[in-house]
């Protein structure tokens, strides 16, 4: 009903019309037809609205491609900066859909295992691309998880949390503290405004620019600010699963992408 609201401001465009049809002869039935004019096109607006909402399936593929994207820039052509801004979108997606994951996982152990254990081969290969200067975005979102089930814990687990923030950027996890207040501040605007569409669209854009701001202060690195954009598609989510991809998929194709990466890196660079 909320979404829906946001299309009676077009029916304006058609006050003048309709006020010439009230105005003309036969009015009880011009009336009649002006207001089933505007329920049509009212219907018809909500219809189209509600086709461009993107299920997590589909922001799933949004943040896959754009990752992919920003790994081709990033160990191939460096000097592209317009792979690594297309590539700054994938961070926060992946941030928000973790957040969705442990809203519906049946089995966070299992959830948070299948997590780490993807890091953990992952990060044979970013060793070798990166010479170990820092560990790869998984491990961040495990710290992440684990300061999630602290706040559903509450009490004094949440103490853990500011502990959990710090050692992620203590043990130079890739987004380090900015990528688990990342996920926590995603999670905190679900939980308190889940029911207000435009409210909590306003506030995961607060949470990302902030967030990217400080990113930036910090790596001194403009070209984070295109991470901002990745709010389109967080904005338009529409809740629901959609036609996903297996989950092997997911969890099989960060390792196996960078270790195509580093095979292509070791016979022609």
């Amino acid at each position: 009903m909320l979404r829906s609201c946001l299309h009676i401001c077009s029916v304006v465009n058609w006050s003048i019309i309709i006020s010439h049809l009230l105005k003309s002869p036969f009015r009880k039935e011009r009336k009649h037809h002006a207001y089933l004019f505007i329920i049509q096109r009212l219907c018809l607006k909500v219809k189209m609205y509600n086709n461009i909402m993107l299920s997590s399936a589909v922001l799933q593929i949004i943040a896959i491609v754009t990752m992919v994207i920003d790994h081709v820039g990033c160990y191939f052509f460096p000097e592209q900066l317009w792979l690594r801004a297309i590539g700054r979108m994938a961070f926060p997606i992946f941030a928000f859909l973790l957040v969705e994951g442990f809203k519906h996982t049946r089995s966070f152990p299992k959830y948070f295992a299948r997590i780490l254990v993807t890091a953990i081969v992952a990060q044979f290969a970013i060793a070798f691309l990166d010479k170990w200067s820092n560990y790869n975005v998984l491990f961040s979102f495990c710290f992440s998880l684990i300061a999630l089930l602290c706040i559903e814990y509450g009490g004094f687990f949440i103490v853990a949390i500011p502990l959990l923030v710090l050692a992620a950027g203590a043990v130079n996890c890739s987004y380090g503290i900015w990528g688990v207040l990342l996920v926590l501040g995603f999670y905190c605007v679900d939980g308190l405004f889940r029911d207000k569409f435009f409210t909590k669209i306003a506030l995961n854009l607060a949470v990302l620019t902030a967030i990217t701001l400080l990113m930036i202060n910090e790596y001194a690195w403009p070209v984070q600010i295109f991470a901002i954009f990745a709010s389109v598609p967080i904005a338009l989510y529409s809740g629901k699963k959609g036609r996903r991809l297996p989950r092997i998929f997911g969890y099989v194709f960060y390792p196996a992408h960078l270790f195509i990466i580093v095979l292509i890196r070791l016979l022609f660079l």
